[in-house]
């Protein structure tokens, strides 16, 4: 497999601009959600619920999380990125809720269930659909696009841990539950904001939300970066401002230095390929053979093989090996 030398290894630097940039936005309907994150560079929308209709920039409607798995594929295939890359630089996914739920119906589908907890055996429903669905973020997320996650709030009651006082706490849908993949997104993005309703004004216009950056007693918010704790008021450039001040912040806390994205390879050979893929087809075969010369027969043509796999197929062999790791976990195979 590829080889590093520990000793040569480099600190890395801090990234400037939004490439590569995980945001996580939320809150309640018409706070400015969906508008003002598709005034960003070069949007994207993948729309997973209705509400896209009233912003102007390329979008797809995704019912099916076979269409995200598709998506996912056009925008990271190698064979077209470069297109892709001059046309998309934010991918805006609204909801991040629904996506989730996407997610875990097709593995309901799979295992003929209604739930992910009836799901018995050796196999997690729960875990299953985390692993599926955090397979196909990263691959979204590791190429350079900003990614943004649009989500509804979930309001829950809090008692504080001294005073044993109750309170109402505002966080990102979903996230309460320890299980769900709301919680893993939350989590992984570098930035969570919560946008704060501020109501009409004199003329019943509604009045820019305020962005809350920064986690209070009453808001879940978060950030990886030095970011300032309100944005107000909260638009596309605000944000954009916001974000490269944090990294301005966290760059001189750290001493480090600032540099602009520029995309990185693994540089993987289909020889790497063959070496990591083989002890999951010889664990796998005796199991589910049948299923494992479907995954390979999708990627390379029918009646194809790993071993005749060139290197023009690089990505077929990187979904491949995704894919029998999936089937793996989904068996509770250990390899």
């Amino acid at each position: 497999m590829a080889k590093f030398n520990f000793d040569e290894l480099q600190q890395e630097a801090f990234l400037s601009g939004m490439e590569g940039k995980k945001i996580l936005v939320y809150g309640v309907n018409d706070t400015g959600k969906t508008k003002q994150m598709t005034k960003l560079n070069k949007p994207f929308l993948i729309m997973t619920e209705a509400g896209g209709s009233a912003v102007k920039c390329p979008k797809v409607s995704c019912s099916k999380w076979s269409k995200f798995n598709e998506i996912v594929d056009d925008l990271t295939n190698d064979k077209n990125f470069s297109d892709r890359w001059e046309k998309v630089r934010t991918i805006i996914i609204d909801t991040a809720e629904n996506l989730v739920d996407l997610s875990e119906r097709s593995v309901c589908s799979e295992f003929q269930v209604r739930d992910l907890s009836e799901i018995q055996g050796r196999s997690n429903g729960y875990k299953i659909a985390r692993t599926n669905f955090q397979m196909q973020i990263n691959r979204l997320t590791s190429v350079g696009y900003c990614v943004v996650f649009i989500c509804h709030e979930e309001r829950v009651e809090m008692e504080d841990e001294v005073s044993g006082d109750k309170y109402t706490f505002v966080q990102p849908k979903g996230t309460s539950n320890e299980k769900s993949s709301m919680r893993m997104l939350r989590d992984l993005c570098d930035f969570c904001i919560y946008l704060q309703p501020q109501g009409l004004n004199e003329n019943y216009e509604t009045i820019p939300s305020i962005a809350i950056c920064r986690r209070t007693k009453n808001v879940f918010a978060r950030s990886r970066f030095a970011i300032q704790t309100f944005i107000n008021p909260f638009t596309a450039q605000g944000l954009v401002d916001a974000v490269e001040k944090a990294v301005e912040n966290s760059a001189k806390e750290e001493d480090a230095m600032i540099e602009k994205y520029t995309r990185k390879s693994d540089d993987y050979t289909k020889e790497d390929y063959f070496e990591i893929i083989k002890p999951y087809l010889t664990t796998l075969m005796p199991i589910c053979g049948d299923d494992c010369k479907r995954i390979i027969e999708c990627e390379l043509g029918e009646g194809k093989k790993v071993s005749s796999a060139t290197d023009k197929d690089l990505v077929a062999l990187d979904n491949i090996y995704n894919a029998l790791v999936t089937k793996a976990i989904m068996l509770g195979v250990e390899v």
